[in-house]
């Protein structure tokens, strides 16, 4: 079988363009779903607004109005526990003994009602939360008994105090309308409890249908409540017509399947842990508070208060700082009140068929130009149809596959095309560069094209193979350059039997133990290794450019790749040419960060390409002067 190599890279570049109409069809609505999604609620902490009330004797109410003047316009509200109640001197638990020597003493708590020892009891006087605390613990617990006398009311519970004492119980009603009454929502925290049943959530979603101004629900625990029964949990939480919270940073199983059955109404919250507060000052806050919303999508915003260890002081520091978060976001062109939600991206199997034809595009020409026009054929031929058929069978697990495939193509196929041995002026390097840049984006304009929905973009799903496409184009180009222009297998032959001497090993322990480094910094874990300094340095760019570009693009990869450009290749600058390759790969990849805004991720790249040209260009002059001047002293002597 004869093909013609031209024609078949033309069919190949033809597949590309169809795919990149697809892919900016739909990234078009995705810009147009987060230009719109501007409106961020700020929620404070219900139980330090508890503690301020307390210490400066104001009103919750009172307080509620102060912080909404301020910027506020929600409180989040975990669900009382016993514990809390007990606390709050809205009961007292005791165990059997306990309330039995409190008998024996004549303390006139139910002198007729003879304790088990082993029983716990929980004191309520108020009848309003008797009443919300029983039927919580009549649908959670085993056997609930209660007793009744004219000091109040006495649940009985064949349970331990240990076991009752995190065991939510509901909600402050009194609390939840002086809350109203100052002009803050709620939002409910929901505590998890052992086997939830269909009858246990429906008791705990009627008593969610009571609070005014319900803005979201959220929930507290590690795992979320009706886990074993999704689908029925999802049906009661979309009755409320509210969204569902996702904590940033603390993954809660079962909740995003939860958010993905109530047709992905969510909404992603950021906060401070408690136990990270004392690490950050007011203004480090107030950074990070404007990053999460500006480039991660967060549209609700969790504030703590500092200083709160001492309320006696704090209460107008606080108020100040909520204000100060809503004028930032205000700077930042967002808008303040219920948390907006991403509109849907249009999609559909047709799309994103057509966008996964970008990378049968990529497959073939890399095929063909590696391999000749036969085995691009037939590997074109596999690729599309593998793609057809993995697209019908596992839709979402063809798209990752197919985005992945497409940023690890795609740099390859720009680095090696546009590479040479010969040298290059300044001018025709710096364009080497856009040219292969450009060829390495349409990897990620196809990928955004094939996961860019509401599911990725609340990280309710995740691009797969983050470390993979970062590492595979760095070991792909490098073996394709060792092999460039010999006879493969004779190289390989000499490769084999070249001999390894002490500096190659050190060498080749430097290079493990750097690439080691670089991949755990491509993940959120990458974080502990960044020092104080480098920290600074970026809160620097972010204030002077508005978003920082990525460090090992504009220091490290562009510039290396065009002093390489310039100079051009060989075996000699292989490191170089390692160094160019990181910059091509953390350029495509900052597109998989679905969950940021595309217009964030171009100016990010924008600037890591213009700072990383001028990079290059002062690295080339100052070794093109050190040429010079050395030349002239070699030939002085």
């Amino acid at each position: 079988m004869n093909i013609n190599k031209k024609l078949l890279n033309r069919l190949a570049v033809a597949l590309i363009i169809i795919s990149l109409l697809a892919s900016l069809y739909v990234d078009f609505y995705r810009v147009q779903a987060e230009q719109g999604n501007k409106t961020v609620e700020i929620l404070v902490n219900y139980d330090e607004l508890l503690i301020l009330s307390m210490a400066h004797q104001v009103p919750l109410e009172t307080l509620a109005a102060q912080f909404k003047e301020a910027g506020a316009t929600g409180v989040l509200m975990k669900e009382r526990t016993i514990k809390d109640l007990d606390r709050m001197g809205r009961a007292v638990l005791l165990t059997g003994g306990q309330l039995a020597f409190q008998q024996e003493n004549n303390k006139g708590l139910f002198l007729g009602f003879k304790p088990v020892k082993e029983h716990s009891y929980l004191f309520i006087k108020d009848k309003a939360t008797y009443e919300s605390v029983y039927q919580q613990l009549s649908v959670k617990t085993t056997t609930v008994t209660m007793a009744r006398d004219d000091e109040g009311y006495l649940i009985s519970l064949p349970l331990s105090p240990k076991e009752l004492e995190n065991l939510g119980v509901g909600f402050i009603k009194e609390d939840i309308m002086a809350l109203e009454k100052g002009g803050l929502s709620v939002v409910p925290q929901i505590r998890d409890w052992v086997k939830p049943t269909n009858k246990s959530i429906d008791v705990v979603v009627e008593s969610l249908k009571e609070i005014p101004n319900l803005s979201l629900v959220a929930f507290n625990d590690r795992v979320i409540p009706g886990r074993d029964n999704p689908g029925y949990l999802a049906k009661k939480i979309s009755e409320l017509n509210v969204p569902v919270g996702i904590f940033e940073f603390f993954p809660q199983q079962g909740l995003e399947q939860l958010a993905v059955l109530m047709n992905k109404n969510a909404v992603r919250i950021h906060g401070i842990a408690e136990n990270e507060m004392n690490k950050y000052t007011e203004d480090q806050a107030l950074d990070r508070f404007n990053l999460a919303v500006t480039e991660r999508n967060i549209r609700v915003l969790f504030v703590r208060f500092f200083g709160i260890e001492q309320p006696g002081t704090a209460l107008n520091s606080a108020v100040k700082f909520v204000e100060r978060v809503k004028n930032n976001l205000t700077k930042e062109g967002f808008k303040v009140g219920q948390a907006s939600q991403l509109a849907s991206v249009p999609y559909s199997g047709l799309l994103i068929f057509l966008a996964g034809l970008g990378a049968v595009g990529g497959v073939i020409l890399a095929a063909n130009y590696l391999f000749g026009a036969n085995w691009g054929s037939l590997l074109g031929i596999l690729a599309l149809f593998g793609w057809a058929g993995i697209l019908f069978l596992a839709p979402n697990l063809a798209r990752k596959a197919m985005a992945l495939a497409a940023v690890v193509l795609f740099p390859v196929l720009g680095t090696v095309s546009v590479i040479r041995e010969e040298r290059r002026n300044l001018p025709q390097a710096v364009l080497a560069l856009l040219k292969m840049s450009a060829l390495s984006l349409i990897g990620a304009v196809i990928m955004t094209g094939l996961i860019s929905d509401k599911s990725f973009m609340l990280k309710l799903d995740q691009f797969a193979g983050v470390k993979l496409a970062h590492i595979a184009p760095l070991f792909i180009i490098p073996v394709y350059f060792l092999f460039w222009g010999t006879d493969p297998f004779k190289k390989a032959r000499e490769l084999l039997n070249f001999p390894v001497l002490l500096k190659h090993a050190l060498a080749g322990v430097l290079l493990l133990a750097g690439l080691a480094v670089y991949i755990i910094r491509t993940g959120n874990d990458g974080t502990a290794l960044v020092s104080s300094w480098e920290t600074m340095f970026r809160e620097m760019l972010d204030r002077v450019l508005g978003v920082r570009p990525r460090t090992k693009e504009f220091l490290i990869g562009h510039p290396a790749m065009l002093v390489l450009l310039y100079y051009g290749y060989d075996f000699r600058k292989i490191v170089l040419l390692i160094l160019g390759i990181i910059g091509q790969v953390s350029l495509v990849n900052t597109y998989a960060h679905i969950h940021t805004p595309l217009m964030i991720s171009l100016v990010r790249s924008f600037h890591g390409l213009w700072l990383g040209i001028i990079g290059g260009i002062v690295i080339i002059t100052g070794v093109n002067l050190f040429l010079k001047w050395y030349g002239r002293r070699v030939a002085c002597e």
